[in-house]
């Protein structure tokens, strides 16, 4: 059996259809765990109506908590083999479940991902995604890191949990939860988590999911640059905290080079001086300053995760970013960048300081 887990809060315009697409799946041993999570519309009545006509269905009410606090629920009620989480403004296609279980089974693997589809509220596609196609085996802590740093961190897998199925009895004696706390980043945080514990990854080519692009998504309203920094740091810090209590100690060691590629996602597109502006808007920074004291160990590793063109560069960025996001950044290090920048200037390129992090 299948526990599909549905977090809802406010979505009378989307559950129908969404729940329309759950129960047309040619997959039938299905458990559908509806989370209402305090919604002041109609959710709760759309989502009794239908486990009214349909036993598979199971809605739960609860106190306005957030999608991750409404996913751990679903986790807490789940009974299935099988765990997916679905949104309940997307679509699944009719085949979506049989797919998974199918490859998830047939490769005897942990973990299935599929691609999709985006599309807007119109019922326009957009475009298609497409990731990685074929299994990955993990025998190795090393294997684990490596696959998270430069295939999950790259999008080459997809953040998002509502294209992967995952095995029960791994999130739950693993105690693999989403973070209360962020906002943003949640499901990244949750994939990072569950991978810690897998084996054998399926990557399957079927397109299963109709993903719809919402104008009032919290990633629409979410633009503030020391919010996006501050939600990529609660993020990593959730991650740093399980590695802690959950991963081999080889993990947990190698974390610095997880650490630079987690947070620099909120740095695409900034120079270093505006990141640094917009971390000293953040209360509490000691995490990433702590963290970032560590990296001069990894200096090897961090540069071979980039391209050869840009690796030194972004390295030298991190150490800007470290050096002057306190007052009292090191003076050598200001020195050294300074020099630096100078030879930038020589060379016609333009100073580190202005340098902005490609995608």
């Amino acid at each position: 059996m299948v526990s599909v887990i549905i977090p809802a809060y406010n979505m009378e315009k989307y559950l129908g259809k969404s729940l329309d697409s759950v129960i047309a799946q040619t997959y039938k041993n299905l458990e559908v765990i509806i989370v209402d999570d305090g919604s002041m519309d109609t959710t709760l009545e759309i989502a009794q109506r239908y486990a009214m006509a349909d036993k598979r269905i199971k809605v739960y009410h609860k106190e306005n908590g957030g999608v991750s606090s409404a996913r751990n629920h679903g986790i807490e009620q789940a009974t299935g083999e099988y765990i997916f989480f679905f949104d309940p403004d997307d679509l699944m296609e009719v085949y979506c479940i049989e797919v998974l279980v199918r490859a998830m089974e047939d490769a005897g693997a942990d973990m299935v991902s599929c691609q999709y589809s985006r599309w807007d509220d119109a019922g326009t596609r957009l475009e298609d995604y497409g990731f990685i196609v074929g299994e990955r085996v993990f025998s190795s802590e090393k294997d684990r890191i490596s696959f998270l740093i430069k295939e999950l961190l790259d999008y080459h897998v997809g953040f998002e949990v509502w294209d992967k199925l995952f095995k029960t009895d791994i999130i739950k004696e693993k105690n693999v939860r989403f973070p209360d706390k962020c906002r943003i980043g949640e499901d990244l945080a949750f994939n990072i988590k569950y991978l810690m514990h897998v084996s054998k990854m399926n990557n399957v080519a079927d397109r299963c999911i109709r993903y719809t692009i919402r104008n009032d998504s919290a990633m629409g309203s979410h633009k503030k640059l020391s919010d996006k920094i501050s939600e990529d740091m609660l993020l990593t810090m959730d991650v740093w905290e399980y590695a802690g209590d959950y991963s081999e100690k080889s993990f947990f060691e190698q974390f610095p080079v997880l650490f630079v590629k987690m947070i620099e996602h909120s740095y695409v597109g900034h120079s270093p001086c505006e990141i640094v502006e917009a971390i000293k808007e953040i209360s509490d920074i000691s995490f990433m300053e702590q963290r970032y004291t560590e990296i001069d160990a990894f200096k090897d590793e961090i540069i071979s995760i980039y391209p050869v063109e840009i690796a030194k560069i972004k390295y030298r960025y991190h150490l800007m970013v470290r050096t002057r996001m306190t007052d009292e950044g090191d003076i050598g290090d200001r020195f050294v960048q300074f020099f630096y920048d100078c030879y930038r200037r020589l060379r016609g390129r333009e100073p580190l300081e202005r340098w902005k992090m490609p995608y």
